[in-house]
């Protein structure tokens, strides 16, 4: 049986008990847990009572509560009040892609359309349901344990947003709206400062897609710049680049990339055809998509660190197996003093009124287990207005060519990142102070 309850190791709900603190971030904490009901392990996600100037787990709660049941999502186990914490119990996941990149420094095309595809699938459900993540980045992109190894997951909903009312009316179009995600990750339309759609999700994505292809990105490992200026200049060098982003690579990406930039705010993203493109990038390299990742084609090797010893899940491996207790200690060796009395410390102190902060690496994002509880800082550039076509009927779009849709960003103002955009959309060349 599992290890006596000590006074440390709290219990939410008569039924969720903490075992380990997992990871901490500005918001709160994870710990892994387990369901003294069912004996199975679950993350326990908890925010400080205090915490109001944030608040993100109310909205990752309303967020799983919309999603739940739709496959690649973490399933909701419990949410509620107890003893002065915000708490919020899901399913445990296995290791987001963040630590396999770290162990591999690069992805094979295999890999990453492998990845591709999957992501896509997630995300066509989630918008589906009316939610657009806001967020996507390799910490928030897991995969499964036990049956699941090969079954991607998307997590961290606090700061996406429901896209559609209850009449099923899409949100409006606004700018000036503060700087919202990862800056490494983060859609054109992000810096710019417009409210983002489902079409920055997968802007986002193949950002990431094109990260684990190269090992990095060209706008990464900035110098000597504020936070504020990283922001912008990556904007600037994201506007550059577009045309030529994936030159290096398959053409099917930077046709899905460039068909990803035309799309309108309201537009619905034609998913088939995307998913389609990276079958034919497949197709065009004879990479054969069967299922598997370098990770699990390679466990045999020396300097990659496997999942030998996985957690368990609802149809994995027992709650008293010795082998998965070993599993737990090994992977939490280190992070957490043994015999530590502030298993459920508070949040930590500094995080500022209406700022939400997002580091491109989740804090020990190595650990098997997920959290949404990073660092994230709203900026607001400032940018110039723009114009965007809000008489967009979704329903009678239909676009069977990548080629087909015109890009719907005209801007022309006097705004640098605009006014940028605007000359490299007219074939000139503008030197990047970067």
């Amino acid at each position: 049986m599992h290890q006596k309850t000590s006074q440390s190791q709290k219990i939410f709900n008569n039924q969720y008990q903490i075992v380990k603190k997992l990871s901490s971030g500005s918001f709160g904490v994870v710990f892994l847990g387990i369901d003294l009901l069912s004996k199975y392990e679950v993350a326990i996600k908890v925010e400080k009572e205090e915490n109001e100037e944030v608040r993100s787990l109310e909205r990752e709660v309303q967020i799983l509560k919309k999603l739940d049941g739709a496959e690649g999502f973490p399933k909701y186990l419990w949410s509620g009040e107890d003893q002065g914490y915000n708490i919020l119990v899901i399913q445990l996941l296995g290791k987001d892609l963040a630590y396999h990149f770290k162990q591999l420094k690069k992805f094979s095309l295999k890999t990453v359309l492998t990845l591709g595809i999957q992501a896509v699938q997630i995300l066509e459900r989630s918008h589906q349901k009316g939610v657009i993540h806001r967020d996507l980045k390799p910490e928030n992109m897991i995969l499964g344990i036990g049956r699941d190894l090969a079954k991607l997951y998307l997590i961290d909903f606090g700061i996406s947003k429901i896209y559609r009312d209850s009449n099923g009316k899409h949100i409006s179009f606004k700018e000036q709206k503060s700087f919202l995600g990862t800056t490494r990750y983060a859609s054109i339309a992000a810096h710019l400062g417009h409210e983002l759609g489902r079409k920055d999700d997968l802007e986002s994505l193949m950002y990431i897609l094109l990260y684990f292809l190269r090992g990095q990105l060209p706008w990464q490992n900035m110098i000597n710049v504020t936070d504020d200026e990283r922001t912008k200049k990556v904007g600037d060098m994201k506007l550059a680049l577009e045309s030529s982003l994936f030159k290096d690579q398959t053409g099917e990406l930077q046709r899905i990339y460039d068909y990803i930039r035309k799309l309108q705010f309201k537009q619905e993203p034609n998913y088939k055809m995307i998913l389609q493109e990276f079958k034919r990038a497949a197709d065009s390299t004879n990479t054969v998509i069967d299922g598997n990742f370098d990770w699990t084609e390679i466990k045999s090797s020396t300097h990659y660190k496997t999942d030998t010893n996985q957690n368990l899940s609802r149809n994995n491996i027992p709650l008293n197996s010795n082998e998965m207790k070993r599993s737990i200690e090994k992977q939490l060796s280190g992070l957490v003093q043994n015999g530590s009395n502030n298993l459920l410390a508070p949040p930590p102190v500094g995080s500022t009124r209406n700022t939400i902060q997002r580091d491109d690496i989740r804090k020990n994002s190595s650990l098997t287990q997920q959290t949404s509880i990073n660092y994230c800082q709203s900026l607001n550039p400032n940018y110039q207005k723009s114009i965007c076509e809000e008489n967009l009927n979704d329903e009678q779009q239909h676009y069977f060519d990548f080629d087909s849709v015109e890009i719907s960003e005209n801007q022309k103002t006097d705004s640098s990142l605009h006014y940028k955009y605007d000359k490299i959309k007219n074939g000139f060349f503008v030197y990047l102070n970067v």
